[in-house]
Formats: C-alpha cells, sequence, structure tokens
C-alpha cells in the first residue's frame, strides 16, 4: 500500500458531492429504518484534543508509508431524517480503539499496544445524498474498568443545525457481542450491528445507514 494508494481514496471522497459510488450498493431502506437509529453515550476517549490527521482514511497518518495494523474495512453510509429524506452537509466523525483495543488518546492508561500508523479519529460531511465514507482497521475488543466491551465504533453526527447525535456501530458475527452490556440494552440491536464483505483487493466493506430525529 503506497501514499498514492490513500490519496486515491481520498480523492474518491470528493465525488461524493456529486455521487456515491461504493464496491456495493447500500440496502434499500425499510418501515423499520424510519426509526431513529439507537443513540449511545459518548463514551471516555472522544478526542479533546483532534490529532492532526482527521481526514477520513484512518488507516495513515499523515504521509507515513506503513499501514495501521489490523484488517481494513471500508464503513460507508447514509444519514437521514425519520422521513428517509438526506441530510446533506452534517459533519461525521468516528473514533475508536486499535486493532489492540487501546484508544490512540493519552487518557486511556492501559497496556494494551499503541500503534503509530493508526489515526484513531475520522471526520467527514455527507454529501447531496447524505453519504459518508470511511476506511479504517476493525477495532479489538476491550476490557475497561471490570466492563467488557465488544468490538465497536463510536459515531457522532452533528448537522447543519447543530443538533448533535452519538451512537456506536457492531460487527456482525462477533462472539463478544453477546456478553457487551451496551449492546445488549439496546432494543434493536439489528440497526446498528454491521455485516462487512471482502472485496477483491483482501479489504471488506459494509452500510451502515444513521437515521438521526431533527428538530426538538
Amino acid at each position: 500500500m503506497t501514499i498514492q494508494t490513500r490519496r486515491n481514496f481520498l480523492s474518491k471522497l470528493l465525488f461524493l458531492s456529486a455521487s456515491f459510488v461504493g464496491l456495493y450498493p447500500l440496502a434499500k431502506s425499510s418501515k423499520a429504518k424510519s426509526l431513529p437509529t439507537p443513540s449511545h453515550t459518548e463514551g471516555p476517549f472522544y478526542p479533546i484534543n483532534k490529532p492532526i490527521d482527521q481526514d477520513a482514511d484512518l488507516t495513515f497518518v499523515n504521509n507515513n508509508k506503513e499501514l495501521a495494523q489490523g484488517d481494513i474495512h471500508i464503513l460507508q453510509g447514509r444519514v437521514l431524517d425519520t422521513n428517509e429524506k438526506p441530510i446533506s452537509n452534517a459533519l461525521v466523525e468516528i473514533w475508536q480503539a486499535n486493532a489492540w483495543g487501546r484508544y490512540q488518546d493519552p487518557r486511556d492508561k492501559s497496556n494494551l499496544r499503541w500503534d503509530k500508523n493508526f489515526q484513531g479519529y475520522g471526520k467527514v460531511k455527507t454529501n447531496v445524498a447524505g453519504n459518508y465514507r470511511f476506511r479504517t482497521i476493525r477495532p479489538s475488543g476491550y476490557n475497561y474498568n471490570g466492563i467488557k466491551r465488544t468490538p465497536h465504533i463510536h459515531f457522532k453526527v452533528t448537522s447543519e443545525n447543530k443538533r448533535v447525535f452519538t451512537t456506536q456501530m457492531y460487527f456482525a458475527g462477533e462472539i463478544e457481542n453477546e456478553e457487551d452490556m451496551f449492546l445488549q440494552n439496546i432494543k434493536r440491536k439489528a440497526s446498528v450491528v454491521v455485516a462487512f464483505k471482502a472485496t477483491p483487493s483482501n479489504e471488506k466493506i459494509g452500510a451502515f445507514d444513521i437515521i438521526v430525529r431533527l428538530g426538538s
């Protein structure tokens, strides 16, 4: 993997303002998807001090040539309101643990490994169709203050009217899902659990649509 490959990925994101091209089509919305996506707490490691590199490709840091450790995943989706209308120009932020289960944040005092090549946080704005796209790695689960967490990715969505929504996304088929108290407390688990498919480039891709209730 080269820096040019990363630039190619980021340049493709620019075309999201006009169209959205993925290796797999996003699933069509059903009536159940008109319900808001279940919200989650922000968690302890939303970055107070954002990294210098804040783009949509978390697998590199700045112009380093080395990839982050872990399996590369492409995460794409739409931000919609409860009428299933796209929310354009919304800021979508993600942050997550690395391949060993450690956050790239100095507040994480665990003894797990730090990955100098993993960005840990990324952001992108939705296009006119409400689409977003990230390139990241699959995080590991971890034990934080006695609470077991399954692999997950934190999301924060801020719409143009400054309404903020936070949630977490989980990985389908992960055996640790059954032991995660936060996931198990969600009534509509299927709405936050994403199945990923392999691509010809040995990456994986999945779709996560986020339904946000606007207004008061």
